[in-house]
């Protein structure tokens, strides 16, 4: 009974995009009200040198200098920069966009990140990935969704992170490319006081001081966004398929499947007002890793389940669905709201099923930085099930 009304609720996350393909939308146009963000409310008390650059090729900068979030256990200081650009016509190629986010908490984790999505001319290409260089403390709490907070079994670990997509334009908004995969974790080790085994040391797999993978699979994505920082309308659906195998230098062999979906829907043609649809299935298979499985906020994004702290559930195979109502409150643009909801489900390690529903809600503020690039400085605030979670960054969350 449980799994139907899982069902009822997931399929139609996955659905909606397909049917609202075909259907032509309007696109958000701007308002007669001239548009308001940081920057202008900046330049007033800070002077800038403007220098002449070719339009085509124009940089647009966002830096948020202190963010943070506790979908990574506990509150980090986070410096985010986001450089938006052009690679070609400003009417035929869609923006290209880089994150860079150094960060730390001060004591127990710290890093950097950076994550590229570049399209070249025309969109001919689209070039993305994720590199990283890090060290976490976070808690995990077993596998399924029915762990209790008593199960929390603090792991730390470093991370070294590779990933590369090549994805070449078939048709229209159609790609197709290959990726390399390559996630190595060291110096792990638990802090377990526990009298029996932990959850992490009974799993056996990944667990011991280091754990690396590293594979290899198609990319097969379709994505008609035109702005990746805050999408008006258009869909996209990606899904990836890895290869782990031993002789590329995995510590065990298996695979994974990641098949993502986003739909945006304008329902004005006078303001900001927009629909969004997530829907993500993440399925892994074999002797996988325990810190390479599917988890909350273990994406590359970081951002799956808002509502709870990051590994705080972990299994298998994950099922997720979001949708979010976003607006604008101001009619110059300069302050906008979101609310929102979502569901993820773990498959259970007895019975592999998805048993259980972790639903949350939420609402935000947005802040526009950058009107040019449409870069919003975002504040989310976020409740699951017993459980508080907020989010302060650059950019829209999905």
């Amino acid at each position: 009974m449980r799994i139907r009304k899982m069902m009822l609720i997931v399929i139609p996350f996955f659905l909606f995009p397909a049917i609202m393909m075909g259907q032509q939308q309007n696109p958000d146009t701007t308002k007669n009200v001239r548009q308001r963000d940081l920057l202008e409310f900046f330049s007033k008390y800070i002077k800038f040198k403007k220098r002449k650059i070719p339009r085509e090729r124009k940089v647009f900068f966002s830096f948020l200098p202190i963010s943070g979030a506790s979908t990574n256990g506990n509150s980090f200081i986070v410096s985010s920069i986001n450089a938006t650009f052009n690679l070609g016509s400003s009417q035929t190629t869609n923006l290209s966009s880089i994150y860079f986010i150094p960060y730390t908490n001060l004591s127990t984790r710290f890093g950097f990140i950076i994550k590229p999505n570049v399209y070249l001319h025309d969109n001919q290409w689209n070039m993305n990935g994720d590199l990283r260089i890090i060290h976490n403390d976070v808690e995990t709490y077993g596998l399924g969704g029915a762990t209790t907070d008593e199960d929390a079994d603090l792991v730390s670990n470093a991370q070294i992170r590779l990933y590369l997509n090549a994805n070449r334009k078939i048709i229209d908004n159609f790609y197709m490319g290959f990726g390399y995969n390559l996630d190595h974790f060291y110096n792990i080790h638990e802090n377990w006081t526990g009298t029996t085994p932990s959850a992490f040391k009974q799993y056996g797999i990944g667990t011991g001081s280091s754990s690396t993978t590293s594979g290899i699979g198609p990319n097969f994505v379709f994505d008609s966004r035109a702005n990746l920082n805050n999408p008006i309308d258009g869909y996209y659906s990606s899904l990836s398929l890895r290869l782990n195998p031993g002789f590329l230098g995995s510590s065990s062999g298996w695979t994974s499947i990641y098949f993502d979906n986003r739909k945006y829907i304008p329902l004005s043609d006078h303001w900001h007002s927009v629909l969004a649809f997530w829907a993500v299935y993440w399925g892994t298979y074999g002797d996988v890793p325990y810190l390479d499985l599917p988890t909350t906020a273990g994406d590359v994004s970081e951002k799956l389940g808002r509502g709870y702290v990051r590994w705080r559930y972990r299994g298998k195979q994950l099922l997720y669905g979001e949708a979010e109502y976003r607006f604008d409150i101001t009619a110059n643009g300069l302050f906008g709201g979101v609310v929102f909801s979502n569901v993820e489900s773990f498959t259970e390690p007895t019975t592999n099923n998805f048993s259980h529903l972790l639903p949350a809600i939420g609402l935000g503020l947005r802040v526009k930085f950058n009107k040019k690039s449409n870069v919003n400085v975002t504040l989310d605030f976020a409740v699951g099930k017993d459980s508080f979670d907020w989010h302060l960054s650059l950019g829209e969350f999905f």
